[in-house]
């Protein structure tokens, strides 16, 4: 490799860094609140889903909304960290929110058919969406973070996932 592109590298991991550093200081620990108790559908029928528990020692929710380009963008990303996710044990849930029925419905179907549909908003999004939430098993909030560390294209690399899960605290 070249000067210039070792340079060129070193200066994109730095801002992969400094925007990981960012977004860690976004993420807070939250002080005791939890999810709402309520029970979302699914966009693939079935029991719906309660929010206030998860069957797994921490869970992830990311709330996004059809009308946000950011979550737009990050679906790729985001259906590539739900499954990276599970892959270490770790439920996941998308919450497509705030939008008509019809909206919600067909940008939730991207995701898959275990994807929760709250075209009132009901689940709480502090800071916009999309927006994370990481709870322990009887849904008290661990942790919240609006926002996502970087537009990334596919292939998405082991390495920003798993840093994105560490500053999530997963």
């Amino acid at each position: 490799m070249n000067d210039k592109k070792q340079l060129m590298f070193l200066a994109a991991g730095l801002v992969f860094l400094a925007g990981l550093f960012v977004m860690a200081r976004l993420a807070r620990r939250d002080s005791g609140g939890g999810m709402p108790v309520l029970a979302l559908e699914r966009v693939g029928g079935g029991e719906p889903v309660r929010l206030d528990s998860c069957p797994t020692a921490k869970c992830l929710t990311v709330i996004v909304a059809p009308w946000c380009g950011i979550c737009r963008s990050s679906t790729g990303f985001l259906g590539a960290f739900a499954a990276y996710l599970k892959g270490r044990g770790v439920e996941s849930r998308v919450v497509v929110s705030q939008g008509s029925a019809s909206d919600v419905a067909s940008y939730a179907k991207e995701f898959g058919p275990d994807t929760l549909m709250d075209p009132g908003g009901s689940v709480p999004a502090p800071g916009g969406v999309p927006n994370f939430v990481v709870t322990d098993g009887t849904g008290k909030a661990l942790r919240r973070m609006p926002g996502v560390p970087g537009l990334y294209q596919p292939p998405y690399k082991e390495d920003i996932l798993r840093g994105f899960a560490v500053m999530l605290g997963l």
